[in-house]
């Protein structure tokens, strides 16, 4: 053997550490022969240096059969066994096996127990037929969510559809004594033909991929201030109803990169929950504003503020507040969708000493910001 007593040192220490056992082959004999004393594992498994390959199949083919090939070719080169499994006073333990061509005058066995990177090994493995379960899992709930949708689309539109087709025909046999009916029912088909529309792109708007807001930075970028007039406009009749003074406050023009329909939307399911929620005499205020390159809209009302329990999940889905009963708790959350998807975020707080609730979001203007 080459190589001083502190080189063999070392080598011990080393393989020591790793639970290693070294057996030396003579080369003219093929014979086997322990390094060192072997740790008490080896002694369990294989027993001695004379019988370990008639304890172990796996081992003497490997040394015999394989192992005789690797040995007579040139120096310098290893072959490794991959894991193997042995039964043992009846556990089931797993080993790896390393041939060592020509180290210094030596060709080298080297034997560890494998247990914990079989483990790891099953591990991931496990873990990769986990996530490929999960895959497919999550496909199929796509598949069943967009025909689900597809059956929403279906069963809402047709009745819009129905009910727009029909105001059409009054509208049309309305005489000239009319007038008043004729212009209520042109309003109403306004608001049909809008919640029409409306359907479609709500279902897209659950269906597509949230993290890509689409086009919406063009020519066509709708003004958040108008989109919020004409929401407003079309809620007063509502909120006189109930005995709620709806007050927008105008500013300058804001184009934002947003889709018109949507965006009124937003604006609707919060002008709607906040008037939902004041007190016959209150006020409904809706301001908007310019924040560096965002432009910002604020709901406030003068009701009874936000729950505590669910200031939260306010803008989770199916989350109710105990004045929503019988609502579908989708029109917040479909809110935060809409707005995330532009790019934008939504928040809403009480307002100091028991005054109401703001609700309030923001998204991106449209166009490249100009000096």
């Amino acid at each position: 053997m080459n190589g001083g007593p502190m080189d063999d040192e070392l080598r011990r220490l080393a393989l020591g550490a790793l639970e290693a056992v070294v057996l030396v082959r003579e080369g003219k004999t093929g014979e086997f022969r322990l390094l060192d004393t072997p740790p008490l594992w080896w002694e369990i498994a294989f027993g001695s240096e004379q019988e370990f390959r008639e304890r172990s199949l796996f081992l003497e083919d490997f040394t015999s059969g394989i192992g005789a090939e690797f040995w007579d070719r040139g120096v310098g080169e290893s072959l490794r066994s991959g894991i193997w499994e042995e039964t043992i006073a009846n556990a089931r333990r797993f080993f790896e096996a390393i041939a060592i061509r020509g180290v210094g005058s030596e060709d080298l066995l080297m034997i560890l127990p494998a247990d914990e990177r079989w483990r790891e090994e099953q591990t991931f493995v496990q873990s990769s037929h986990d996530q490929s379960l999960n895959r497919r899992r999550l496909m199929k709930d796509l598949e069943k969510r967009q025909v689900l949708l597809e059956c929403i689309m279906h069963d809402l539109g047709n009745p819009a559809t129905t009910v727009l087709m029909n105001l059409q025909h009054i509208n049309r046999h309305l005489g000239e004594g009319h007038g008043g009916l004729r212009s209520s029912v042109q309003r109403i088909m306004v608001q049909a033909e809008r919640q029409r529309k409306l359907i479609r792109v709500i279902a897209e708007a659950f269906a597509t991929d949230l993290d890509s807001a689409g086009d919406l930075d063009g020519p066509d970028a709708p003004d958040l201030v108008a989109v919020g007039a004409e929401t407003a406009a079309a809620l007063a009749a509502q909120a006189a109803e109930a005995g709620v003074s709806l007050c927008p406050f105008f500013g300058p023009s804001l184009p934002v990169a947003a889709e018109k329909l949507t965006l009124s939307r937003v604006i609707e399911n919060l002008l709607v929950n906040a008037i939902r929620h004041s007190k016959e005499g209150g006020t409904v205020g809706i301001y908007f504003e310019k924040e560096g390159r965002m432009g910002v809209c604020r709901v406030e009302d003068q009701g009874t503020g936000i729950e505590t329990h669910l200031q939260e999940r306010l803008f989770q889905p199916f989350v109710q507040g105990s004045k929503n009963a019988g609502q579908s708790g989708l029109g917040l959350y479909f809110c935060r969708l809409s707005v995330e998807k532009w790019g934008g975020s939504i928040h809403a707080w009480n307002r100091k000493g028991d005054r109401g609730a703001c609700f309030e979001f923001r998204i991106p203007l449209a166009g490249k910001e100009t000096s």
